[in-house]
């Protein structure tokens, strides 16, 4: 998927919006919410089924986190966001046990064993 500028403020507005409207929790999202946001990303455009906001929340939050914390991973130049969402999606798949953790520290645990510091 190519996103152009307006989409990514788009995404971000959306990301916003769904914070402030959200119930209050110990966590603001657990990984099993992270989770069904993620499925519906992997459908891509091209299923009709899409629920577009809910792909669009799982790009803006997994790039929200990643660009909070980006002293906690060493990422090489050129990293691209699919390479981020992919690497964050393979983790959450490969991680079911964690899945009741806060979706912000899977993601960072998931950025952490790709690009460790050195």
């Amino acid at each position: 998927m190519k996103f152009k500028k307006g989409l990514s403020l788009a995404i971000i507005i959306v990301f916003i919006a769904l914070f402030i409207c959200s119930d209050s929790s110990a966590f603001f999202e657990s990984g099993n919410e992270l989770v069904q946001k993620l499925r519906e990303y992997e459908k891509g455009d091209k299923d009709p089924t899409i629920n577009l906001q809910e792909s669009a929340y799982y790009m803006g939050f997994v790039m929200g986190v990643y660009d909070a914390t980006p002293y906690d991973y060493n990422s090489p130049a050129g990293t691209t966001k699919g390479q981020i969402w992919a690497i964050v999606g393979k983790y959450l798949k490969e991680n079911p046990e964690k899945w009741s953790e806060p979706a912000a520290d899977l993601v960072r645990n998931a950025l952490r064993k790709a690009f460790p510091k050195r």
